[in-house]
């Protein structure tokens, strides 16, 4: 807020005040302040900045409380007046009544002690912001670069869309002209049907002057041409007609327009309204979390830089459940690659789990969870599906299984070794976190869970 506080003396009281004096406990424009430093150099003048909101002048801000503050209540960490502390609450007064109160000489040396710890850490810190602030501002540079690059990814998807749109816009259109010029009749057709009257008329009349002249021997060669003029006429007139009659009735049928696949119009433009997502990338390292309910020795370890490398390591035909500390959000998509790094028989299963795996999963740990068995290819869930043994279209991995959770569409799939079958689970209920999960059954198998982008 802007400083609206204004100078103490009655003939400046309309202008803003510029300092304030801890000794006379007083306002002063710049006027006053020249009189006054000339008058009182020993006094402590406040600059009063042009977003100050409160000056201390060593007086109680409480309403109707006059006293100085000489008080300091523990509690809250706030100085006081005698008002204040009283052991009575009235109008206002009492307010640290319960309070932990002391006087200040009291509070003086653990305040000087304070203050020499807090001269230290802002010293720390002074020596470490402008390294934090170009850093953030080489961040900053990084995260206006990716925004770009993102919106002109964006811009040419779509503008390969449109181009595919006009494009295909442009051809429909060529095909309809073609269309209507081959089925029906053209203007200049009318134009030759307009002439046919006088042409009817032209030739009546020629005929009639022929038939009087016909005797006339020495005009024979022209008379009978003058007949096959005639008689071409009659059979351009009567081809016109035809043309004129046909037209008529293939005007009876109708040349429409249908999208591909006999789909309405509105589908493709509900497809384009959901086409595309943006999507939150999620880079945390996904990394695996202990079992901290397991009771007997642990038969599996969690190595690896990020914690994210599990490994059976006793052979006691117990299936050993690992989740994920990561909590997968619901509005973006998440994608973990698992590495096979030593496996016998290919006896685990990769999916995901509710994050509260380790108190509800018991000893058929698949059935809190959904996963891809992939020694025989197939799915095993608990609810809402309850698939044990579930055929799939997916293969025996050899070296990898990427996994994409859809947390906007709440579909589960499996890529095996690159390979996209679609989705293998839809509408996974969301009511519980999600977390990726593991289940490994052969001693020495070894997998390694990392974070994966295309």
């Amino acid at each position: 807020m802007e400083n609206t506080i204004k100078c103490s003396s009655n003939q400046h009281e309309e202008i803003k005040s510029a300092f304030y004096c801890q000794e006379c406990k007083i306002y002063m424009c710049n006027k006053c302040e020249n009189i006054h430093s000339k008058l009182f150099q020993n006094h402590h003048l406040c600059n009063i900045d042009k977003n100050i909101t409160e000056i201390f002048t060593g007086f109680c801000n409480e309403k109707e409380h006059l006293e100085k503050l000489e008080y300091f209540c523990k509690t809250h960490n706030k100085l006081c007046c005698a008002s204040c502390v009283v052991k009575f609450k009235k109008k206002g007064k009492g307010q640290h009544t319960d309070c932990d109160v002391c006087v200040l000489e009291d509070i003086k040396e653990t305040k000087k002690n304070n203050l020499e710890y807090n001269i230290k850490i802002l010293e720390n810190l002074s020596k470490t912001l402008n390294e934090s602030i170009d850093n953030l501002k080489k961040i900053l540079e990084k995260i206006k670069e990716k925004k770009e690059e993102l919106k002109s990814n964006i811009q040419k998807i779509f503008t390969k869309i449109r181009n595919a749109i006009n494009d295909r816009a442009d051809e429909l259109l060529l095909e309809v002209d073609k269309k209507f010029d081959d089925l029906y009749f053209k203007e200049a057709l009318i134009k030759e049907g307009e002439k046919l009257p006088s042409k009817i008329k032209n030739s009546l009349e020629k005929g009639n002057l022929i038939n009087k002249d016909w005797d006339n021997d020495n005009k024979i060669s022209l008379l009978i041409n003058d007949c096959i003029n005639i008689e071409n006429n009659i059979n351009n007139i009567y081809l016109i007609k035809q043309n004129m009659e046909k037209c008529t009735k293939s005007f009876n049928v109708e040349i429409k327009f249908k999208p591909r696949q006999e789909k309405d119009i509105n589908d493709y433009i509900e497809n384009i309204k959901t086409f595309g997502n943006i999507y939150i990338y999620d880079n945390k390292i996904f990394k695996l979390k202990k079992n901290i309910n397991e009771k007997k020795e642990e038969n599996y370890t969690i190595t690896g830089e990020n914690n994210n490398i599990l490994t059976k390591t006793r052979n006691d035909s117990i299936r050993v459940g690992i989740i994920c500390e990561n909590i997968l959000e619901k509005d973006r998509e998440y994608k973990w690659k698992i590495k096979i790094l030593k496996t016998k028989n290919y006896n685990f299963m990769v999916g995901v789990a509710p994050n509260d795996y380790y108190e509800q999963a018991k000893d058929a740990s698949y059935k809190y969870g959904w996963f891809f068995s992939c020694d025989n290819q197939r799915l095993y869930s608990g609810l809402p599906f309850n698939y044990v043994s579930k055929t799939t279209n997916l293969k025996k991995p050899k070296n990898e299984i990427i996994v994409i959770m859809n947390m906007i569409k709440r579909t589960l799939k499996f890529l095996v070794d690159n390979e996209d079958k679609g989705e293998s689970y839809k509408d996974i209920p969301l009511d519980k976190p999600l977390s990726p999960a593991l289940l490994i059954y052969d001693e020495d198998d070894s997998l390694e869970i990392i974070n994966y982008e295309d």
